[in-house]
């Protein structure tokens, strides 16, 4: 995928401005007030991530219509990535950080959190932003789940929670 120019940024935002307002005043709230709360401790890196989770449903409406493009999704991700890097780099020093962001198609949305990260954390299960966008946009149950009576089966493969939910993420260096 490219890397987004600045034209295509403030294009980006132009238009979620105009039309995507939700998700747009979800990103403006991210970004002009940071919120962030970090630890020393690497056992508390979840705690961080519950505490610094940000929903972001603003593209699920337009996604479900057909009125946002994957692309402009993805460039509105990639600028709310670089304005939290842009944050955590002004404010801390010699501190590692990981931004991830969730698609989650059972709520459906997208979820972001940001959290201390520690050398040798695993990163299995990470897919590019762009693929991220497309797997939720495809896959989102934009009239939530039907479950037919008498049809349920109980699972216990492990891996049938990432049916749900996948992820990026971005390990930020300062």
């Amino acid at each position: 995928m490219k890397k987004a120019t600045t034209k295509d940024v403030i294009d980006t935002l132009t238009y979620l401005s105009k039309h995507a307002q939700k998700a747009y005043k979800e990103i403006l709230r991210i970004i002009e007030r940071p919120d962030f709360l970090f630890s020393n401790d690497r056992t508390l890196t979840p705690l961080e991530a519950l505490t610094n989770y940000r929903y972001i449903h603003g593209f699920t409406r337009l996604l479900r219509k057909g009125t946002i493009s994957l692309n402009d999704v993805t460039q509105s991700f990639i600028f709310l990535e670089a304005k939290v890097e842009e944050y955590l780099k002004n404010i801390y020093k010699d501190k590692d950080f990981k931004l991830i962001v969730y698609g989650d198609v059972g709520i459906p949305g997208f979820t972001l959190t940001v959290t201390s990260f520690y050398e040798n954390q695993d990163d299995e299960g990470r897919y590019e932003l762009n693929d991220l966008v497309k797997w939720f946009a495809e896959n989102a149950l934009y009239n939530g789940l039907h479950i037919e009576e008498g049809a349920a089966e109980e699972v216990t493969d492990e891996s049938s929670g990432n049916m749900f939910k996948r992820y990026y993420s971005k390990i930020i260096k300062t």
